[in-house]
């Protein structure tokens, strides 16, 4: 009998490996994520090794010779590094990807984290750049651009209006928000002055708002915290390949920190690094869509609106991913505004700013959005060639709603009343 049954197991063995030689990705389909893997933590020695590769390619993309590189070069370069590291064992030869539309190179470590080096910097459609060329090159009508309207200006008659209606009556705190600026830097910015702005005005209104100046993975789990979460940072797409038969490809979102890697943070992160819920790029920490859906589950975010004003946050090229969003709407957030495609920053902050500022006037964030895109236009470009534009960038950012349009701030009825003229305007 026990002869029989140990026949049965070979033969059953036999069709096994025929199977999967002929048809190995049904016996084999490897997943983008291990799902063992997603159990366990890093090791110090895959820590360790992981701090040597990182250590590698920061000198790589921090060098001034790569920084003065065209893309292509930038290309060779990230992969000459990388076939270096893959000889040394630090990095999986057979994972290094080139994703030119995207302007990244991929990778994964032997320990199964992914990790990225960027060919291409993240793009800032600001129009601080082409308003100082100008300058330099007034006489060509094909640079010429008005520089755009001074949103300090508007700031000002703003809370002008607004707290001639407080100068005698009190303000009630009602809420909470946040802005995570997740920039590499605050001095000569085109954003941090405004935001700056932002968090006196609305705190003294009554939402009173905090920045986030060096905003870590670990803050992005505090979001729920607050009823307004403010995503300010560099965003982009990230392509990785997968699979030891067959190889396949997968696409996804992340928002860029600055958030530098390091050994003792490698290790804390560990379990999301495994689960491909946080990236490495150039040596940075970066979030995936599958980040905010862990951190969250369970309703965290039942309290919170989240605007995002990362580039690519809501998809590209035109087409809606609602990756992000969904993932904000399964923890629970109320409602999620972000954009798609590259957006300019002038446009991004000033439909914040009349977005949050009709908000705290007891708007529900459906009225407030579209409020804001009446005032500064339905995308940028409508915005960028109304004050004279001359070179649009190639694809129009527009800022998506998802989630309960109905959504709102707990407003208390005597702030209300205080911007009733307001609200009728």
């Amino acid at each position: 009998m026990k002869q029989k049954h140990h026949r049965m197991l070979c033969a059953f063995c036999a069709l096994v490996i025929l199977v999967s030689t002929v048809f190995p990705t049904a016996a084999f389909a490897e997943q983008p994520v291990d799902a063992a893997a997603a159990e366990q933590t890093l090791t110090r020695a895959d820590a360790a090794e992981m701090q040597q590769a990182d250590a590698a390619v920061t000198v790589l993309t921090e060098s001034e010779q790569y920084q003065e590189m065209d893309t292509d070069a930038r290309k060779d370069a990230a992969l000459a590094q990388l076939d270096t590291l893959a000889a040394k064992g630090l990095v999986e030869k057979d994972s290094i990807y080139t994703d030119e539309e995207n302007g990244m190179v991929s990778f994964r470590y032997p320990c199964g984290v992914l990790g990225g080096i960027l060919l291409t910097e993240p793009e800032d459609e600001t129009l601080d750049e082409e308003n100082a060329e100008t300058e330099t090159a007034a006489s060509d009508p094909a640079l010429s651009l008005r520089l755009p309207p001074d949103l300090g200006a508007e700031m000002q008659k703003s809370r002008a209006a607004l707290l001639r209606r407080t100068e005698n009556q009190a303000v009630e705190k009602f809420g909470t928000a946040v802005i995570y600026y997740a920039f590499d830097n605050t001095i000569n910015s085109s954003r941090f002055p405004y935001y700056s702005y932002m968090q006196g005005f609305w705190s003294a209104l009554g939402l009173e708002t905090k920045i986030n100046i060096h905003v870590t993975v670990a803050d992005l789990k505090k979001m729920g915290n607050y009823n307004v979460s403010v995503l300010s940072a560099h965003g982009s797409y990230y392509t990785y390949s997968y699979g030891k038969f067959l190889k396949r490809t997968r696409t996804e979102p992340i928002m860029l920190l600055t958030e530098e890697s390091t050994f003792g943070k490698d290790l804390r992160y560990g379990f999301d690094l495994l689960a491909h819920r946080v990236i490495k790029v150039n040596g940075m920490y970066c979030v995936t869509s599958d980040f905010f859906r862990n951190a969250y589950k369970g309703g965290k975010l039942s309290n919170t609106i989240v605007y995002s004003e990362t580039c690519e946050f809501l998809g590209v090229d035109g087409s809606e991913d609602n990756a992000m969003a969904d993932a904000l709407l399964s923890g629970g957030a109320q409602a999620v505004i972000g954009y798609v495609n590259n957006v300019y920053t002038v446009y991004s902050r000033s439909m914040l700013w009349d977005t949050i500022n009709h908000l705290i006037m007891g708007q529900n964030v459906g009225q407030a959005l579209e409020h804001a895109k009446a005032t500064y236009g339905e995308d940028d470009l409508i915005w960028y060639h109304a004050q004279g534009g001359r070179r649009p960038h190639a694809a129009a950012s527009y800022a998506v709603l998802y989630g309960n349009s109905q959504a709102a701030l707990h407003v208390p009825e005597s702030n209300r009343s205080m911007f009733s003229a307001d609200l009728a305007a």
